[in-house]
């Protein structure tokens, strides 16, 4: 089996799902995969190589969502390499690329308070902020995701879902490859809803028709204060 799957696009969207099918981020490769063959957007899904504190290629495993990982030699060319390049043929779609980084959230997550939390959204808040994606375009992207009655809540600044960490892979093309056209989000989905491959197949679909909804919005104003966690 191969460790990593490529699609190729035709939007300027890339769809990455750095751990497939692991642990908490069990299916996240089916919704990626479906999220990407419905709008065809480019995808980079990591279904082989096993989440570890150090990179053994010969073993499989790295950590797929740690930059220092991804420029490790073969876990770049199998990795980093794709995303670059992807990135690089979907301006060939829009000036503006969009770059989802699709992550699992346990449900232990959502018992922590009395909503419900169906995904948090990280974009780099932080001290200081490091945004991954221009705020009124995340804004629009949460806007969107209420309306379908998707309980979104925002990584909050130090939270363990910002996407702020230098070597989070959503901050690529912020602190190494430096690429404002690149407009980047990382989506930590609860598990309930990627639970089975039906569940995984009915929520991508609305994830899909947010991200590509984002695609041609020129302007947003922001209606209200959302939700962090």
């Amino acid at each position: 089996m191969e460790r990593v799957s490529l699609i190729e696009g035709q939007i300027p969207v890339v769809i990455f799902a750095p751990h497939g099918f692991q642990g908490n981020d069990e299916n996240t490769a089916i919704l990626a995969e479906n999220i990407a063959k419905q709008i065809s957007a480019f995808a980079i899904i990591n279904k082989g190589w096993e989440r570890a504190d150090a990179v053994d290629c010969i073993n499989d495993k790295a950590d797929c969502n740690n930059v220092d990982h991804c420029h490790a030699e073969v876990v770049d060319e199998e990795i980093l390499e794709p995303i670059i390049k992807f990135t690089k043929k979907a301006k060939n779609f829009g000036d503006t690329v969009f770059l989802y980084n699709i992550h699992g959230m346990s449900n232990k997550h959502r018992s922590k308070i009395n909503d419900k939390i169906d995904m948090v959204i990280g974009y780099g808040e932080g001290k200081p902020s490091s945004h991954t994606m221009d705020i009124w375009r995340k804004d629009f992207f949460m806007h969107r995701l209420l309306s379908f009655g998707i309980n979104a809540y925002e990584g909050k600044s130090g939270g363990p879902f910002s996407g702020w960490s230098r070597n989070n892979m959503n901050q690529l093309f912020r602190k190494w490859n430096l690429d404002n056209s690149i407009q980047a989000l990382q989506l930590e989905i609860a598990h309930e809803l990627r639970s089975d491959k039906e569940m995984c197949m009915l929520f991508s679909d609305y994830l899909a028709t947010c991200i590509n909804d984002l695609i041609g919005v020129n302007h947003f104003t922001k209606e209200k204060k959302y939700k962090s966690y």
